[in-house]
């Protein structure tokens, strides 16, 4: 926190960055604006589910790559889709932006997914108008996203699977849980939450989304510097140059914007009390896109869900190595304590 401060007063000092200054008071002013509740915990540090060496061994092997290949959903959209590894499937629910492409040539990238796939038969997708997936689209929503994760799934030929839903992903996740129980073995959540506050309650999302707008995929160093230190405040070198990267690779200026507003109708908490499927809740203690007390609100109102919180504040999945055994492992044990095919 005490960097963010540092950063935060740089960029007060520099008149030409000041509207970025705008856009981060603004995101976190929302995202800190809701309660506490109660809910179970698994202290990070105390949790069971490490990894032997032998499987950390195994981790670092080399996996091959995904090939993409394509769907297409009710409404007409091309989802780019891909799957490697082998094992019990594991389905990741991501939307705001991804690229396939960037994921399998990028080392950072390719080392964390390769990981998970060691012992999981990983599937990913880029949404519609994200990454490789068709482009030309401007309609965005809670219906449209779980339309992408539906028909990737049943183009995958998959019956029985984890589904992970990361960040904005995770509302997603629960929907089709809630709508498909019988095909999904278990949940796994990082830094997600059950409901995002709208443009017309919280001003200041509008501002961040004038920033996306002006300077989305442009060689805009406030702009890369504003998302970067929220996303990533811990982030090494190679880490932040990939994240923006991703930036520029993933969608245009206006679909990043529209996608952006679109999150404010995630809401998904009628149906987090009747949802009985095992879940597990990943959140990092210091996230600043989503601060840990969404991750808490998730596991007080899913029955049948646990919280590791864990250390550090990026919000990014993608880990450094000695974290991505760790993270690795947590999800690896959790995936096979509910495996129905053991």
């Amino acid at each position: 926190m005490e960097m963010l401060t540092q950063a935060l007063n740089w960029l007060v000092a520099h008149e030409s960055v000041l509207s970025g200054v705008a856009a981060v008071a603004g995101i976190l002013g929302v995202l800190f604006a809701f309660s506490v509740r109660s809910y179970r915990y698994v202290n990070s540090r105390a949790h069971s589910g490490s990894s032997s060496p032998d499987d950390v061994a195994k981790r670092k092997t080399s996996v091959t790559g995904p090939q993409v290949r394509y769907c297409q959903t009710s409404d007409g959209h091309r989802i780019a889709w891909a799957s490697n590894g082998a094992g019990f499937p594991l389905v990741r629910s991501l939307g705001w932006f991804s690229n396939l492409d960037v994921e399998a040539n990028s080392p950072v990238a390719s080392a964390f997914w390769n990981s998970l796939a060691q012992n999981q038969t990983l599937l990913r997708y880029d949404g519609r108008g994200i990454g490789l997936s068709d482009r030309d689209t401007t309609e965005f929503s809670s219906d449209t996203r779980l339309e992408d994760l539906e028909s990737v799934i049943d183009a995958s030929g998959v019956d029985k699977f984890a589904l992970m839903g990361l960040s904005e992903g995770g509302p997603t996740a629960i929907r089709y849980a809630a709508k498909h129980p019988d095909r999904v073995a278990c949940l796994i959540l990082w830094g997600s939450f059950l409901n995002a506050p709208t443009p017309s309650d919280v001003p200041q999302f509008v501002s961040l989304a004038q920033q996306t707008r002006d300077y989305w995929g442009k060689d805009s160093g406030a702009f890369h510097q504003m998302f970067t230190a929220l996303f990533l405040p811990e982030g090494n070198s190679e880490q932040n140059k990939l994240f923006n990267e991703m930036q520029r690779a993933s969608s245009s200026a206006a679909t990043a914007e529209r996608f952006f507003l679109s999150i404010a109708d995630a809401d998904v908490r009628s149906l987090a009390p009747g949802l009985q499927v095992p879940t597990l809740v990943l959140h990092r203690r210091g996230d600043l896109v989503v601060p840990y007390k969404y991750g808490q609100e998730i596991a007080a109102q899913l029955p049948n869900a646990e919280l590791v919180l864990l250390d550090g504040s990026n919000h990014w999945m993608i880990c450094e190595e000695d974290d991505t055994d760790y993270v690795v492992g947590l999800i690896e044990d959790f995936i096979a304590r509910h495996n129905p095919e053991k």
